[in-house]
């Protein structure tokens, strides 16, 4: 029955949003922590287990990077509900760097790029670093190369991300754009809430949200990939051996 409920992305989609919801209004009513460990954490499980039920990735490495990927979210998303404590919160920030990492590692791909495709991608990753930097500069004090580190990994999650056009079909493309786009606008929001303006964008609602989403399309994009190259390859080999 569960696994069942797993396999069927419509019934795991309304599981996952009312989980996330929940999450957002326990955030919102309570300041009992425990809740929120419970309720945060399983947002993430919810997608691991998703992903470990209907994974259909040829290559184990991959497989174990998106697992690694989500418990190392699992594990940042703990200790940053006790962000105001410094050392939870570089540990937590810590987490998502790895995190982020190794969705990086997912989306990478052998094909070769070259410099001229990613120039606009690359002018805009430097506007958004420098504009967002010149915002919370002055806040960051000793986390500086901490945060920077944090934005470098979300860059090359995003390039990777970017690249992966052509190579793989263009739904888990466009869901794991959009889980990227996610990202940013959860991450954006956190960092001008603790460094720019403590009131910034509902962050109570807006930083969960966006993360919750981004996690969910990016999961689901990675589920739905099929490599382009592998199909060809494939229906290539079968054309020669005559359709058999």
């Amino acid at each position: 029955m569960m696994v069942a409920l797993f396999k069927n992305t419509y019934l795991f989609s309304i599981l996952f949003f009312l989980t996330l919801f929940t999450d957002i209004l326990i955030k919102l009513s309570s300041d009992i922590l425990i809740y929120r460990f419970i309720s945060k954490s399983l947002v993430i499980i919810l997608l691991l287990v998703y992903y470990l039920v209907n994974n259909k990735e040829r290559f184990k490495l991959k497989r174990i990077f998106i697992i690694c990927a989500l418990l190392f979210f699992l594990t940042g998303d703990a200790f940053l509900i006790l962000h105001t404590h410094a050392a939870c919160f570089v540990t937590g920030t810590f987490c998502f760097i790895l995190g982020k990492m190794f969705y990086a590692l997912c989306f990478s791909n052998k094909r070769d790029f070259s410099l001229f495709k990613l120039l606009p991608f690359l002018t805009f990753c430097f506007i958004y670093l420098v504009g967002l930097l010149i915002l919370i500069y002055k806040n960051l004090d000793s986390y500086f190369f901490l945060i920077l580190l944090y934005l470098f990994a979300a860059m090359t999650t995003i390039a990777f991300a970017y690249l992966r056009k052509g190579e793989v079909n263009l739904t888990s493309y466009n869901w794991v754009l959009i889980g990227v786009f996610f990202s940013i606008l959860s991450d954006n929001i956190t960092g001008l809430r603790l460094f720019y303006d403590n009131d910034f964008a509902y962050h109570s609602i807006t930083i969960m949200l966006f993360y919750g989403l981004s996690q969910y399309f990016i999961v689901l994009g990675v589920v739905k990939e099929n490599n382009l190259t592998f199909v060809k390859n494939k229906l290539y080999t079968k054309f020669q051996l005559g359709g058999k």
